[in-house]
């Protein structure tokens, strides 16, 4: 009957009755899905932190180029980079040097491009050369006018691209007038750029104008 069935139950080990299998078999199914579910949150978690861009990958930007590679650092005849450009191909950490046309300045050009590992940003390094060739860096010129550049973005009427010059620069010249012919990263103007820690102009004590007066009586 109903009453000897659940004193056999009672009677037996837990785990041998079938209600309390029942449960048990109920609980474990649970735990089984809970299981599953918090493997999968947790794999959507690694998932999503491995696809995160990094500071460099947010801005566009690729860490993975070598030294050698090919870039090209265009100006535009308009600030918002279209029209008309002239082109310099550029070497990322190599120090390139160029002979520049007759009556463009710097007769020898050198240019450097770097990378900021951590940004991603680049910097554009531009200095003359002498007869014996181009220094070891840039060091020496202090103009920022056309230095730092995020890849693919206009600074100015200037962007810096990933790859050598266009075609265009030596075939039919639709957009692109020429390439390495013009000193883009304005190194003519190394020698002209005030020092960041020198004042373009000098303060004067009394004592120097009286003696500036009297050399002028």
């Amino acid at each position: 009957s109903f009453w000897l069935k659940r004193s056999s139950c009672a009677s037996r080990p837990a785990a041998l009755c079938p209600r309390s299998l029942g449960v048990a078999m109920k609980s474990s199914a649970v735990l089984a899905i809970a299981g599953a579910a918090g493997a999968t949150l947790a794999s959507a978690l690694l998932v999503e932190q491995r696809q995160r861009p990094t500071g460099a990958q947010q801005q566009g930007l690729s860490s993975s180029y070598q030294d050698g590679s090919d870039f090209t650092l265009v100006q535009y005849t308009g600030n918002f980079c279209s029209g008309r450009y002239v082109a310099l191909e550029l070497k990322l950490g190599m120090m390139t040097q160029l002979s520049l046309p007759d009556g463009r300045s710097p007769e020898v050009l050198c240019n450097k491009l770097e990378q900021n590992a951590d940004t991603g940003a680049f910097v554009v390094h531009s200095c003359p050369g002498d007869g014996t060739g181009c220094p070891v860096n840039c060091d020496g010129c202090h103009e920022d006018l056309v230095k730092n550049f995020t890849l693919n973005m206009c600074e100015g009427g200037w962007k810096l691209m990933t790859g050598p010059a266009p075609e265009d620069c030596t075939g039919e010249h639709k957009e692109c007038s020429s390439k390495n012919k013009v000193d883009v990263g304005l190194a003519r103007w190394c020698a002209k750029w005030p020092a960041p820690d020198k004042s373009a102009y000098t303060v004067k004590t009394s004592e120097d104008m009286e003696k500036e007066e009297a050399k002028a009586m």
